[in-house]
């Protein structure tokens, strides 16, 4: 007696059923995130910090009497004066950030403009003058 054997083109093969593996417990660390770093492309941006310009003015305006700024950049406005802090006796400082020029001037009391031009200073310079009013 002959045998018939049947051709077939592919062997089939049952899918198995995959145990779930034993929960693995792992400690916790935080980490800073990390930065990939990117290539700066003709499109990317840069943009600049602002550094302090520092307004120092060398004047004794007497007691009861403060020391304003008033101008354009880094804040300011021609309208309404920020008053500098008074650190001695003739020494009135005022610090602000600032990504491009400022343009200003000094008022007593913001209401009696100092003498002269406006000043310019660039970001990251201290500014010393010694305002007349």
């Amino acid at each position: 007696m002959k045998k018939i054997v049947k051709k077939t083109s592919a062997p089939t093969i049952a899918p198995v059923a995959a145990k779930a593996p034993a929960a693995v417990i792992t400690p916790v660390v935080a980490k800073a995130p990390v930065k990939a770093a990117s290539p700066v492309s003709s499109k990317t941006q840069i943009v600049t910090a602002a550094a302090p310009i520092v307004i120092e003015a060398k004047i004794d305006v007497g007691f009861g009497n403060n020391l304003f700024v008033r101008g354009q950049g880094a804040g300011l406005s021609w309208e309404r004066g920020v008053q500098l802090e008074n650190v001695d006796q003739k020494t009135w400082r005022l610090a602000v950030p600032a990504t491009d020029k400022l343009q200003f001037k000094l008022l007593l009391n913001d209401t009696v403009w100092a003498q002269g031009e406006d000043v310019v200073a660039a970001p990251g310079k201290k500014i010393e003058v010694t305002p007349a009013f």
